[in-house]
């Protein structure tokens, strides 16, 4: 598979690369929970993780679902009434900084649906009252990186994000131990590929942000143990868009 994946993408042989990942599957979630291996060590020895149709296939072993597929079902169902309970956030802090969302929302195109996708995504942390401040970030220039241990960062170019929400990037990199694992060119696709890789390489939910990693996983991807309590907030959120 190494091999493989030191030849260009048009000349790799993806049957056989997928047949080595299915055959070494156990191998590979052993070494990976048990070993806490630095990615940098774990993207050269398992590069395939860190491609999106390999990722989303790992996905799949792990939690038999497509992620893609689901994730974006489930959020296209909820993202009318997530926006909905938004706009009656009207005072404090948090009415603030939803008011500043919506308001750029508001100006972008509807008819792509990554715009509602983004907005809904984008206010949870907000609506949570979580900082996502080390985790979703904004750069103007694709060599300026933040150092972070798992991040998304936008490359928003020279213009100003309203809301410091990134509508319109001109690309997004997923940042893991301070280093680019990944690229692509919506936030949202980004998104899931950063939760992807979360479960393929056996990583904790960043701790100012898990709620909203936790929404992600219990609400949108019914990944939960229905014997678990959630956390209030959490509940609170599941009951309103029931």
């Amino acid at each position: 598979m190494i091999e493989e994946f030191r030849k260009t993408s048009a000349e790799r042989d993806i049957p056989l690369i997928h047949q080595h990942m299915m055959r070494t599957f156990s191998l590979r979630r052993e070494e990976i929970i048990t070993s806490s291996l630095p990615v940098s060590e774990l993207k050269d020895r398992w590069p395939a993780l860190f491609n999106e149709t390999h990722l989303y296939c790992e996905f799949h072993r792990i939690t038999n679902l497509h992620l893609p597929h689901v994730f974006y079902a489930a959020l296209d169902e909820y993202a009318p009434r997530l926006i909905g309970l938004y706009k009656k956030k009207k005072t404090g802090r948090v009415g603030e900084n939803m008011d500043q969302l919506l308001l750029e929302y508001e100006q972008q195109d509807k008819n792509d649906i990554c715009t509602t996708r983004t907005a809904a995504l984008a206010g949870l942390p907000i609506y949570l009252k979580e900082d996502s401040s080390g985790i979703f970030k904004t750069c103007k220039d694709e060599m300026e990186f933040h150092e972070a241990a798992l991040a998304l960062v936008a490359d928003v170019g020279e213009e100003d994000v309203p809301a410091g929400v990134p509508f319109s990037p001109r690309q997004v990199f997923v940042v893991l131990e301070d280093q680019v694992v990944m690229t692509h060119y919506r936030w949202t696709d980004a998104l899931v590929c950063l939760f992807g890789l979360i479960y393929a390489l056996h990583l904790s939910y960043p701790v100012k942000c898990s709620s909203f990693f936790e929404f992600i996983q219990v609400v949108l991807l019914k990944l939960d143990d229905e014997r678990k309590q959630l956390r209030p907030k959490l509940q609170t959120l599941k009951n309103e868009l029931v």
